[in-house]
């Protein structure tokens, strides 16, 4: 039985994102801001840029997939500036988390959608370049708690 649970607990550990195991920074308002305006400067335009590229071919999966790719770009622009907005009017960690964590999928799959269609050689590295500057916002996102009151213990339990 405990052989059984040693190797669970390890097979969770191997599966888990090595985002898991990123080191805490502390917060840095002046950090953060620098990246999120740079992700913002890099995301901007993107979509009008991908619409830009003639299809490769219009059969139907590749028309989905090409909207799906379209859409996860169009979202990716959104978030980016949502954040760049949120972020400027002084925002902080607890209420830009789920931003973050939206955008970082967002990229996901936007770039796994790009790479999927061999996307044209702009619009992959802007996505890269999008992701990898995400990737430089998550120690000051990951393995923080949130800020908010310490919930009080009642006497006796």
């Amino acid at each position: 039985m405990r052989a059984q649970l040693v190797g669970v607990v390890v097979m969770a550990l191997a599966a888990m994102s090595p985002r898991a195991f990123a080191a805490e920074k502390a917060w840095d308002r002046q950090a953060v801001t620098q990246i999120v305006r740079e992700l913002d400067g890099a995301v901007t335009g993107l979509f009008d840029e991908f619409r830009k590229q003639p299809p490769a071919n219009l059969a139907s999966m590749q028309a989905d997939a090409r909207l799906r790719l379209e859409d996860d770009l169009r979202r990716l622009e959104h978030e980016t500036h949502g954040l760049r907005e949120r972020i400027d009017a002084g925002a902080g960690l607890d209420e830009t988390r789920s931003m973050y964590e939206h955008i970082g999928s967002v990229a996901n799959d936007a770039r796994e959608e790009a790479r999927k269609q061999m996307q044209a050689e702009p619009v992959l590295k802007r996505v890269d370049q999008a992701e990898a500057l995400w990737a430089r916002l998550t120690p000051y996102y990951v393995d923080q708690p949130p800020h908010g009151p310490t919930p009080q213990t009642q006497p006796g339990r």
